[in-house]
């Protein structure tokens, strides 16, 4: 990425390979799982910490049920996970060493363990949300503390119980973010998000994967770095559907308790419909940022500052993250390229390079102020 020649062979060769030879990838299906794996496989080149963030574009368990003796339990039950067959089982409750769960139902006909189940830190059932190697795993019931005692007392009675839960989930493709994260000098954390599905039957070019390519062009120079905030460079599927990739991966880290280390989200949506760059952030200091980095590289654009808070597109899920969170949202305008947004016309032959360059600087030279990154 040292030279303008080299960011312009690596932009075009992405954008050939994501969107040319893929065609169009909205979220959910085998062309965005192939997305998928070029852009973490790119990544990996030059990250070691790059994860594959599993998800699904939608879930709904009906009817939890845990019976005994016709007496039914309080169940909730943890999201994500996988049902029973249709009609259930017949099971006896045991203790389960894997510290996650306390308790598993094992089948009386197989001697399989055919579900789990979780005890809330609460008196009642608390939510649970899976994530990573957990979504679609054993059906999981959650019960609250007040229950332990009579599961305690089934277990050892070896009473027999019948489960049964019915989920209703999105297609067995497997969708995924991709998450490549740079440590940092501190755990304060700067998140730069950028999508990369497309609707139906555009290959999604400028919107968005000309973004999530600068983005990508990003990661590579800040892996070589030394940053002061940790950089995660997010990208996320399912935007077009909801910004349901996006909401998934506010909760995993709800979940795994490190959402408040996040102080700043950088969202891409769209850097070339123009070479003006459109700002939209509340915090005067970032804008001020953005303002400096404009005036000191003299690109000949017409940037555009809007005052209007940063949550949209997938910056939005982490709005109410926490108290000290911050952000800005970057789109563009100047060319006509908008008018190619979700149509065929939006494919990788209709890219303005110079938008991609333009960007680039822009945002190597924001960044760098925003999380501390010294030269390699």
């Amino acid at each position: 990425m040292e030279t303008l020649s080299s960011r312009m062979q690596y932009a075009e060769r992405m954008l050939r390979r994501l969107c040319t030879e893929v065609g169009p990838h909205p979220s959910g299906t085998p062309e965005y799982e192939q997305v998928v794996r070029i852009i973490h496989e790119d990544l990996s080149a030059s990250i070691p910490d790059v994860q594959l963030d599993r998800y699904l574009d939608y879930w709904a368990a009906l009817s939890p049920e845990l019976n005994h003796q016709g007496n039914r339990l309080a169940v909730g039950v943890a999201e994500n996970c996988s049902g029973t067959s249709a009609a259930g089982f017949d099971g006896r409750i045991r203790h389960t060493p894997d510290g996650v769960t306390t308790f598993a139902i094992e089948n009386v006909e197989t001697g399989s363990t055919d579900a789990v189940i979780h005890v809330s830190t609460d008196v009642g059932v608390r939510p649970v949300y899976l994530f990573g190697d957990a979504v679609l795993g054993p059906p999981r019931f959650i019960v609250g503390i007040r229950d332990v005692p009579f599961l305690e007392l089934l277990a050892e009675t070896e009473a027999v119980v019948q489960a049964r839960l019915r989920v209703v989930h999105s297609t067995d493709c497997p969708t995924h973010n991709i998450v490549a994260r740079i440590p940092g000098q501190t755990t304060d954390e700067v998140i730069v998000i950028a999508h990369a599905d497309s609707i139906i039957r555009t290959e999604g070019a400028n919107d968005n994967m000309a973004s999530a390519i600068i983005a990508m062009m990003l990661a590579h120079v800040c892996a070589e770095a030394k940053p002061r905030s940790t950089l995660t460079f997010l990208i996320t599927g399912s935007e077009e559907y909801g910004l349901i990739g996006a909401k998934h991966y506010v909760r995993r880290r709800m979940e795994e308790g490190t959402h408040r280390d996040i102080r700043c989200v950088i969202n891409f949506d769209s850097l070339t419909y123009g070479p003006n760059l459109w700002t939209s952030t509340h915090d005067p200091d970032l804008m001020e940022t953005v303002r400096s980095v404009h005036g000191e590289l003299g690109l000949g654009t017409d940037p555009i500052y809007d005052e209007t808070p940063c949550w949209m597109n997938d910056a939005a899920p982490f709005e109410d993250l926490h108290s000290q969170i911050t952000g800005v949202n970057f789109n563009s305008r100047g060319y006509e390229t908008l008018a190619a947004n979700h149509t065929p016309a939006d494919d990788a032959a209709n890219v303005p390079m110079d938008c991609i360059e333009s960007a680039f600087v822009t945002m190597r030279s924001f960044l760098g102020q925003i999380a501390g990154v010294s030269p390699p």
